[in-house]
């Protein structure tokens, strides 16, 4: 497979998951020669590779909107929170974040951001 190929996309697809993945082989977390675009924002714009620790969360939600402004980078435990099961993020806690991304200010990190997101049951 490859540029010759009918099937070929360009280096880029959409997983089953909804995320974009884009042909980088010599990334170390590639899986099978893709690695996740939104990842791939998030590190050109730090200058180095994510930390083991570090997730890049979506703050719309939507899996294939990749700009840097609606990237936010926090830890695992934080992704977790913000995605927590039964929970939804409020009203006000949804504004503040669109805000956060419309300022352009994508990497705002605390990093115990999450634990103070209001949210409602």
């Amino acid at each position: 497979m490859g540029e010759g190929s009918p099937n070929y996309r360009g280096g880029k697809y959409i997983d089953d998951k909804g995320y974009v993945r884009v042909l980088k082989p010599d990334h170390p977390k590639n899986i099978r020669g893709y690695t996740y675009e939104h990842r791939l924002v998030m590190e050109k714009y730090l200058g180095r590779f994510l930390q083991a620790w570090e997730t890049v969360h979506h703050i719309n939600e939507i899996k294939i909107d990749n700009r840097l402004d609606n990237l936010f980078l926090c830890s695992h435990k934080e992704h977790s929170a913000i995605h927590r099961e039964g929970t939804k993020l409020s009203d006000d806690h949804r504004k503040k974040l669109r805000e956060m991304a419309y300022n352009n200010k994508p990497h705002t990190r605390k990093r115990n951001f999450a634990k103070n997101i209001p949210r409602k049951k």
